[in-house]
């Protein structure tokens, strides 16, 4: 049998007028919203905010894979990504990231784990750019 891939993503809109949608990611559900100063209510994170998040969640799952592959006694990580827009720069669309590590690893270790933060999947597909493809269904 042949497994029918399920979207990544999907977001509906209930079609009553607001900007509140509820997005499916996986087997997870979470409601989106914008702020109430861009006719939201705030319900829930901004598409931005799903985008940083995806960067986020990726680099931490990357550097604890890195870290179990190296047998580094790898502790709590915390990733935090901002999105913000610098209009009239190219590129406008900037995504800063902070990344906070156990103290107990050497220096060594510490820039090991920066460089391997550049290569995360999310990191490297939204340097590189994508193409999108829409159709109508």
């Amino acid at each position: 049998m042949t497994d029918i891939a399920r979207p990544s993503a999907i977001a509906e809109d209930s079609g009553h007028g607001g900007v509140q949608i509820m997005v499916t990611a996986g087997p997870s559900r979470l409601a989106g919203d914008l702020k109430p100063s861009e006719g939201g209510l705030d319900t829930g994170p901004n598409p931005h905010d799903l985008v940083a998040a995806g960067l986020a969640a990726c680099t931490t799952q990357t550097l604890r894979l890195y870290a179990r592959r190296k047998g580094w006694a790898l502790g709590a990580v915390r990733v935090e990504a901002t999105w913000r827009r610098l209009p009239g720069q190219v590129p406008a669309d900037v995504f800063d990231r902070v990344i906070t590590l156990p103290s107990d690893l050497d220096e060594a270790q510490r820039q090991r784990l920066v460089e391997i933060a550049e290569a995360c999947p999310v990191h490297k597909m939204l340097t590189a750019g994508v193409r999108i493809e829409t159709r109508v269904a």
